[in-house]
């Protein structure tokens, strides 16, 4: 199975469906939370029944210095080509994907409520706006900042997702490294200056007898390339080595490759088909 999906994995980044599946539009919500306008991107698949089909719902998180378009762009995430092909192949089952403008906030509610914002306004509006069942699905996917989010919102709310892909994620513990964004943010300075007391104070480590505790637990797929420069190789075995001693269902894949699009393009795609083949 694995050898046909990188075979699968190759053929959609060599060449685009002529047909596509799905088609992506782009869109804003009025939040009452953030009191301003925020843009985002949702892939509806092809309905012949005038979308009275209901659809799981995947939520992407981009990462650093990206927005609502960075999962969509050809030349980034192309993830619609890739949804397209899967739905095509029969590997997943038609769904709705939605896309966030969240700036360089890190998810969290410093100095806005983003993360409230996203899990109290945002999740409710997208899925009483479009034909979703969250029975058949609800998955968060992050790459890198988008990581570092999608694993905060898991633990905070452990039974709101049934799968969390994270890609990269810059959940470092106990701090980030010098080279990482996170020490450029509004989210963790003061006085304009990284500071370590607010990193801690939103470490994931917080959250996690929350996980632990609870009734129902998201699977976990944890990746990350070899070559990464941000030094996530041990966030994700880390991540693992807790979610093994606590019985947290999971899955790591330490792959060829840097931080970057291809291999999250792979890793996404290999936890996409392995969450629906179960």
């Amino acid at each position: 199975m694995k050898a046909y999906l990188i075979l699968l994995f190759f053929s959609i980044v060599s060449c685009k469906p002529t047909t596509p599946i799905g088609s992506v539009e782009s869109k804003s919500i009025s939040s009452s939370i953030l009191q301003r306008e925020v843009a985002f991107q949702v892939y509806l698949p092809k309905d012949e029944g005038h979308m009275t089909q209901k659809f799981p719902v995947i939520y992407f998180l981009h990462g650093h210095g990206g927005d609502e378009k960075d999962w969509f762009e050809a030349n980034e995430g192309n993830i619609q080509v890739f949804l397209d092909s899967l739905i095509k192949n029969k590997k997943i089952p038609p769904v709705i994907a939605v896309t966030l403008n969240a700036g360089n906030s890190w998810y969290v509610d410093r100095p806005e409520p983003m993360e409230t914002f996203y899990l109290e306004e945002f999740i409710p509006f997208i899925e009483s706006t479009y034909p979703i069942n969250s029975n058949l699905g609800r998955i968060a996917a992050g790459d890198s900042a988008g990581g570092y989010g999608a694993l905060r919102f898991s633990l905070l709310k452990p039974g709101l997702f049934d799968a969390v892909i994270l890609l990269s994620p810059a959940s470092y513990e106990p701090l980030p490294p010098p080279i990482s964004s996170s020490r450029k943010v509004a989210a963790f300075t003061k006085d304009g200056e990284f500071n370590d007391s607010i990193w801690n104070a939103f470490s994931y480590t917080h959250r996690w007898q929350n996980l632990v505790n609870a009734p129902k637990k998201p699977k976990y797929y944890l990746s990350v390339g070899d070559d990464d420069v941000f030094n996530i190789v041990p966030v994700v075995t880390t991540l693992q080595q807790q979610m093994l001693q606590d019985h947290i269902p999971n899955e790591l894949r330490i792959t060829n490759g840097g931080h970057d699009w291809t291999c999250w393009q792979l890793n996404f795609t290999e936890a996409l088909d392995d969450f629906f083949s179960e």
